[in-house]
């Protein structure tokens, strides 16, 4: 069905699970990219790593995505999936406290297992948060009597592109603030900040971002309730 592009955009504003998914998605991604833009500057200033450790450490992050990835799978044919998006992130606020104070510049091994757990966690709403926005799209239909699908899609890529645009300009900010300069030793306060970046900044973006999952209420009793909807107003087979 053709509609003005403005009317699409009316409808996304009216549709306030699909705006909470948004507000998500750009807090997520600016944890996400802020963490793993500074990642090498942990391990090879925070950590004192050479060019081994810090590849080391970098795939250790790198295996732990792809493993929560596979996890995730398995989790949610058991366990909420919307609980499990909130609860993650939540976690993943402690976890980045965790690093931060329990970490020291010679604990080299706590600090590959406690980011090992980080880049885990974090990683497991991955598959949940696009799969649920089609749901948003069954909910905007069912509320509004229109479906806006390619937008819905469409305007959850441009917040993460606007997250990784705030967290590039988060990182070069942070960088400069706490005194950064490359390929030299670094001082105390760079490695605090650096530690900071790693950490409790990041970790802050995915405590709200599992708070705000919490004004998500599509869970799977309600999303069926809302496929039994459409199919009573025919948008739906039975």
């Amino acid at each position: 069905e053709h509609q003005p592009l403005g009317e699409q955009l009316k409808q996304l504003l009216r549709n306030d699970q699909w705006l909470i998914l948004v507000g998500v998605c750009v807090t997520g991604t600016i944890g996400y990219v802020i963490r793993g833009s500074v990642a090498v500057y942990y391990a090879k200033y925070y950590l004192g790593g050479d060019a081994e450790l810090v590849s080391a450490f970098l795939s250790t992050g790198v295996a732990a995505a792809i493993l929560s990835m596979v996890a995730s799978t398995w989790i949610t044919k058991i366990f909420c999936k919307i609980n499990l998006f909130r609860y993650t992130q939540l976690v993943v606020g402690a976890l980045s406290v965790a690093i931060y104070f329990l970490v020291g510049r010679t604990d080299v091994a706590l600090a590959f297992v406690l980011y090992f757990l980080l880049s885990f966690v974090v990683d497991l709403h991955a598959p949940v948060f696009w799969s649920i926005i089609s749901e948003t799209i069954d909910y905007g239909q069912v509320k509004n009597g229109k479906r806006v699908s390619g937008f819905a899609y469409g305007g959850i890529s441009v917040g993460q592109k606007a997250g990784m645009g705030i967290a590039g300009l988060m990182v070069g900010t942070l960088l400069t603030y706490f005194q950064y300069v490359p390929n030299q030793a670094q001082s105390d306060f760079s490695l605090m900040g650096i530690a900071l970046m790693l950490s409790i900044i990041p970790g802050f973006f995915h405590t709200v971002m599992g708070m705000l999952m919490f004004k998500y209420r599509i869970n799977d009793r309600y999303y069926g309730e809302v496929k039994d909807e459409m199919r009573v107003k025919g948008y739906l087979a039975n």
